[in-house]
């Protein structure tokens, strides 16, 4: 059958590309991957890994095949011989060298889309409706922002700085995850590139102004009514933002360019606003621990209570503080983005068609799952984090896994290898068309969880250790991921102690982001938590000699009774 792209105008050095469902064509060099020819159109298909071949979560298709390069090295190694029949390939290797339609299925597709980070602003305020119609009905309005930017989700909160309320707030994806979801991936872009600091913070700004543009057209306001924004972030993504290279935080020592607050005004960090408009940036506690950290300890406020408190912050990295008003300690985790959903075979994020409940009756091994957007998906595209530890743990607890972490071969939804080797438990058989794949936790993402879990469970374990203290009054759980999933299915598995139950236990939906806004409302709240930050004690977990022995220790789930 011939191609009718073949029909389209074409340059002598440039192929007519078409992306469907989207129906947009365009000019392509030879030899450019289907990932940059499509994010020239705008187009941003997943990039977990940054594009380098290793994530296998940009799956797309090409007809004719064979005007696409043959299979790359990365091509072989990641897809299935299942996928390669069917005519997959990983848009970040694929390269064009002839006219060819490619097809972008939803999983596949970089969605904007982000669960968590928004206030409730009901909850954090009360009824906001008659709030928002007087603030409507002023001719001069003082406003505020507070910004949180997050490796996965930036989040935006417009507050009526007279009220000290809460308007309304924001969330999107992180523009920067095309190259990469984690701080390391985005180091390596800023410090790699000759214009890749500058390109990954404009990326950023111009996502912030629209999320702020979006939060003053909600209330009838204009940018020059606001007159201070705050900015919380982790250590990296504040480097990003303020343009300053972030190339020091991925080699040892890993020290931030400064460590306190910065005071600067909106054109320098490129925010649409009057140009004067003030932007506090919150101070950093170590190349690791951010301004996120010490947001959620202003909005926690552990350093005022006689009560020992265990707050956790768990995203992109885990982020652990504890202790009281005699002393606070704080280390960062490594977990990878596995519970961000990167990195796991049929992993996502947290946004619609998400599995993000999963239980499996022991008896039957009947699979029942929930997900996210449910009314507007007839079925899900893929697993969540909160899905992804639900899931391990009702796998453990049917018996499909083995405290070592190998699935369990000759029960049911259990597909083993040629060699009886079991490698994947199937949660959503596969549909009728080709795009309705099935959905599955593999062998390779149990161990990912397995190394997530056993880094947060060992920093718990170390920080507790190091700083002397055997107990914990209250467990503080925040953060897009932390504050949104089973925490008893996390224990199951070994993530959190068995302590908890034992404990007062609290979610908060976004204590960084809420940290921001504390500080954008009330200015003694920045030199407190200014003076806090200075006194806080860090745990490098690296540096500690037991960590690479408990850490294998930890990968291993426990026989604990369910």
């Amino acid at each position: 059958m011939d191609n009718p792209l073949h029909n389209l105008p074409s340059s002598e050095d440039h192929i007519r590309v078409k992306f469907e469902p989207m129906g947009i064509s365009c000019l392509a060099p030879e030899g450019k991957t289907v990932m940059e020819v499509a994010s020239n159109q705008n187009i941003l298909i997943r990039s977990d890994c940054g594009g380098q071949g290793q994530c296998g979560q940009c799956l797309v298709k090409a007809h004719p095949e064979e005007h696409l390069f043959p299979l790359s090295d990365n091509e072989q190694n990641i897809l299935s011989l299942k996928q390669i029949q069917r005519g997959y390939r990983l848009a970040c290797e694929a390269r064009v060298r002839g006219a060819l339609t490619v097809l972008v299925s939803d999983s596949a597709l970089d969605s904007d889309k982000a669960v968590g980070k928004t206030l409730d602003v009901k909850m954090f305020n009360g009824d906001v409706g008659d709030r928002e119609s007087s603030l409507n009905s002023r001719k001069k309005q003082t406003l505020g922002i507070s910004i949180d930017i997050g490796t996965t989700t930036l989040a935006v909160y417009l507050c009526d700085l007279e009220s000290g309320q809460v308007l309304t707030s924001i969330a999107k994806a992180n523009p920067q995850r095309r190259f990469g979801e984690d701080v390391i991936s985005r180091i390596l872009y800023a410090s790699e590139n000759e214009n890749g600091l500058s390109e990954l913070q404009q990326l950023l700004t111009e996502k912030i102004n629209k999320l702020i543009l979006s939060c003053l057209e909600k209330v009838n306001a204009k940018s020059r009514d606001v007159r201070a924004v705050t900015v919380v972030g982790n250590t990296t993504m504040q480097h990003i933002f303020t343009g300053l290279p972030p190339r020091s935080l991925g080699m040892s020592p890993y020290a931030p360019v400064t460590y306190g607050s910065l005071d600067m005004i909106a054109e320098e960090v490129g925010l649409n606003l009057d140009p004067k408009t003030s932007v506090h940036i919150f101070p950093v506690i170590s190349g690791f621990v951010g301004g996120d950290t010490v947001g959620v300890i202003l909005s926690e406020k552990p350093f005022q209570n006689d009560k020992i408190s265990l707050i956790i912050d768990i995203g992109t990295n885990g982020e652990i503080v504890l202790g009281n008003k005699n002393g606070l300690w704080v280390t960062s985790c490594a977990t990878g983005p596995a519970f961000e959903g990167a990195h796991i075979e049929c992993g996502m994020r947290a946004s619609a068609g998400a599995i993000h409940k999963v239980s499996i009756d022991t008896s039957t091994f009947r699979i029942e799952y929930e997900s996210l957007g449910k009314s507007l998906m007839k079925r899900p595209l893929g697993i969540c984090g909160s899905g992804i530890i639900d899931a391990v743990a009702e796998m453990l607890r049917a018996g499909l896994v083995l405290p070592s972490g190998r699935l369990s071969e000759g029960f049911p939804g259990v597909v083993a290898d040629d060699k009886g080797i079991g490698r994947k438990f199937i949660i959503v058989p596969s549909g009728d068309s080709s795009t309705e794949r099935e959905i599955y936790i593999t062998l390779a993402d149990i161990r990912q969880v397995q190394l997530a879990k056993a880094s947060l469970s060992v920093g718990i374990k170390l920080l507790m250790r190091k700083a002397g203290i055997n107990h914990f009054d209250r467990l503080v759980l925040t953060g897009a991921f932390g504050a949104r999933f089973n925490w008893k299915n996390a224990v199951k598995i070994g993530m959190l102690p068995e302590a908890i139950f034992q404990t007062e236990v609290v979610t908060v939906e976004n204590a960084a982001g809420c940290g921001a806004i504390m500080a954008l409302l009330n200015y003694k709240e920045r030199k407190t938590i200014s003076e806090v930050a200075k006194r806080v004690n860090i745990l490098e977990l690296a540096e500690e000699p037991d960590f690479a022995e408990e850490f294998a220790l930890a990968t291993s789930f426990s026989e604990m009774p369910f």
